[in-house]
């Protein structure tokens, strides 16, 4: 059954999409006269009902909506709609015939990009213009998705890296803004109910892109040409070879300089203590020794926050409770996920891409939270400050191992659905 899935997975996508469109569309119709009129606030002390939350979070989008459509809600709305029916047309266009797989395919790459720059647009009502670094950083990620082929799976460690820079980058900057106005223009329902409704976008957004890089691999376009290809026309593949010869490559072969330093720092400590490594001994078990400690830790103040709910004491208008516990319980799975690709990583020796994604994700949250609690005059901190010192200490050891450990599994990092 999940094999069934995972092979007609670009049609299944373009109906999830379809439906996505049509609800939006549906929902800014019923809403017109909420997005033609000016921004109203969300009054937290008069939530008091599972309705009201919902409430809170469609006023909110209506609120965002009204930047970019406030003028015309009912010809955005239909035309929505009949974006969502198309993308059905799509669908079916996929799964019966390979006829228009070339358009289909840059249609799904432009449409993740008009996704993301949408969503970017929508972003600036609560970061600013810091939002365009997550602009940014999404280009440099749909850039290697096409592009991918291009570039040596060698250095494959190094592209992620790269990519998982200018998105923390991004996450930096943008948590600051919006902790800098979290209690003068900005609310805790503010900040839950625009990061939901962005993350929609965005995993549209990458739905999207994930067609596409398919269908574009699928159909050998933007094809690496082979290096043992005859010439036909002499004159042209001089110039294309002068220009192969600039390869993005030839800067990213950084992690050599870091495995050496690694290995001399490794061996001036060998030579101090006068020993070495005992041979059963894995960097895998400190990772995982720290991993366990880690997901002590989040579970503890996931518990904390959880017993609010248990006991009683919970009420809805409470938004700051509801915001924390949402984001402690994505630090939980994180931290599970942590776990269980390193413990791959030890016994099947795979999956080490994942692990460095995983971890970098929750290394920045928790160090971000710290950063918001001593420097941030705000009470949305996910840990309390002992537990969030701790969590530094430990995931950032974590991180630099990730880093300078030599990824040396399966190069694909994973099973590849077959074409």
């Amino acid at each position: 059954m999940i094999e069934k899935l995972r092979n007609r997975s670009e049609v299944i996508i373009s109906y999830i999409l379809g439906i996505f469109f049509i609800i939006l569309g549906l929902f800014i119709l019923f809403n017109t006269g909420q997005i033609r009129n000016e921004e109203v606030s969300v009054q937290e002390d008069k939530i008091e009902t599972i309705f009201d939350l919902i409430s809170a979070f469609f006023l909110e989008v209506s609120n965002m909506l009204s930047a970019m459509i406030g003028g015309f809600p009912i010809i955005a709305g239909i035309l929505i709609i009949l974006f969502g029916l198309f993308m059905f047309k799509v669908g079916s266009w996929i799964k019966t015939t390979t006829k228009y797989d070339v358009p289909i395919t840059f249609f799904f790459i432009g449409l993740s990009l008009v996704l993301f720059i949408v969503t970017t647009i929508l972003m600036t009502q609560a970061y600013g213009l810091w939002a365009l670094m997550f602009l940014l950083a999404f280009i440099i990620h749909l850039l290697f998705s096409v592009f991918n082929e291009y570039l040596n799976p060698a250095h494959r460690k190094e592209h992620y890296m790269i990519i998982l820079l200018f998105y923390g980058i991004a996450y930096f900057l943008t948590q600051n803004a919006v902790y800098s106005n979290i209690e003068s223009t900005i609310t805790p329902t503010d900040v839950l109910s625009i990061n939901l409704f962005f993350a929609m976008v965005w995993v549209s957004s990458f739905m999207a892109l994930w067609v596409g890089v398919f269908l574009l691999k699928a159909n050998n376009l933007l094809k690496k040409p082979s290096e043992n290809d005859p010439e036909k026309l002499s004159r042209l593949n001089k110039k294309s070879r002068k220009a192969a010869k600039f390869t993005p490559d030839h800067y990213l072969g950084f992690s050599e300089k870091l495995y050496d330093f690694r290995n001399k720092f490794l061996n001036k400590l060998k030579q101090f203590f006068e020993t070495d490594l005992p041979a059963w001994f894995k960097v895998n078990y400190i990772e995982i020794l720290f991993g366990i400690i880690v997901l002590i830790f989040v579970f503890l103040e996931f518990n904390n926050r959880n017993g609010v709910f248990v006991e009683g004491y919970f009420r809805l208008n409470d938004m700051q409770t509801i915001y924390e516990w949402v984001n402690l319980l994505i630090t939980l799975v994180l931290a599970l996920l942590y776990l269980y690709f390193t413990i791959m990583n030890l016994l099947k020796n795979k999956y080490y891409h994942r692990q460095m994604i995983v971890i970098f994700i929750l290394w920045l949250n928790v160090t971000v939270s710290l950063y918001i609690t001593l420097f941030k005059d705000v009470e949305l901190s996910l840990f309390i400050l002992p537990f969030n010192v701790f969590l530094v200490l430990l995931l950032t050891p974590l991180l630099l191992i990730s880093i300078f450990k030599e990824f040396k599994g399966d190069e694909n990092d994973g099973s590849n659905r077959k074409i």
